[in-house]
């Protein structure tokens, strides 16, 4: 599916709820909202004068490319963040977000009732990618425990059950079941999604050994950070290419 820029109306709609006077985000809240999602948007200490919130909020969001502004205007539409002044009341971001996702399709998708975040997701990837040289066993339990609970939190938001077994490469499969990601119409991505499952086989297994997890005989444990910096990208690409397809697909 083709994304496209927000139209300026919606985006003003979102400006004066969040931006507007004496409603929503501080300057500074603005800026460190869209700077989560994108190293494009610039950071309110760099610019020479203070803008309103208003151009500010607006100055952000389009710096974003469109993925990313559906990804930002959703996560402000279903969560209800810190903000210097009130929070624009559930029944208006509900009313927003239904604007937001009628540009995407009149169908229901992945964002219209989904609890993930990706901007969240990020931020725990990047936790993860933080305890690697300082603790890889940490960072493999830590990015084996992201991934699962991502998938399982897809499986459910598409109304069913997820397989408990402990088996990632099930949980992949799965996930890429539920989100009629069939080979027949995508034989060159399925093999592509194929061989992550048998890389999350591979993660759940170094997992298992490291010591945080279930331990090994004799206390040994996955020391070598090159080996958590496989295991947290793996994850960490895995889990992003879900969680596209769950939010941007039709259910």
């Amino acid at each position: 599916m083709k994304i496209e820029y927000i139209p300026r109306a919606i985006a003003d709609r979102f400006a004066n709820a969040f931006a507007g006077s004496r409603k929503g985000f501080s300057a500074r809240q603005i800026s460190e909202h869209f700077c989560r999602y994108s190293n494009l948007v610039k950071h309110l200490d760099d610019y020479a004068f203070t803008p309103t919130r208003s151009d500010l909020f607006i100055e952000s969001l389009y710096s974003l490319e469109p993925q990313q502004q559906y990804y930002a205007l959703n996560d402000l539409a279903v969560r209800e963040y810190e903000s210097q002044y009130p929070y624009p009341p559930k029944d208006t971001r509900t009313n927003l977000k239904e604007q937001l996702h009628t540009i995407i399709s009149p169908n229901p998708i992945g964002l219209s009732f989904s609890t993930i975040s990706e901007a969240s997701f990020r931020i725990d990837w990047i936790e993860a990618n933080r305890r690697i040289p300082i603790d890889p066993p940490g960072a493999i339990t830590a990015a084996r425990t992201l991934l699962e609970t991502t998938l399982k939190t897809i499986i459910q938001e598409r109304n069913k059950d997820p397989d408990d077994s402990g088996n990632l490469g099930k949980l992949v499969r799965q996930t890429e079941k539920v989100l009629d990601f069939l080979p027949a119409a995508h034989p060159a991505e399925h093999q592509i999604f194929s061989g992550l499952a048998s890389v999350s086989d591979g993660l759940a297994s170094l997992s298992n050994q490291a010591g945080d997890r279930h331990g090994t005989v004799g206390g040994a444990g996955i020391e070598d950070p090159a080996i958590a910096e496989l295991c947290v990208n793996a994850a960490g690409t895995i889990a992003l290419l879900f969680i596209e397809l769950h939010l941007f697909k039709d259910k």
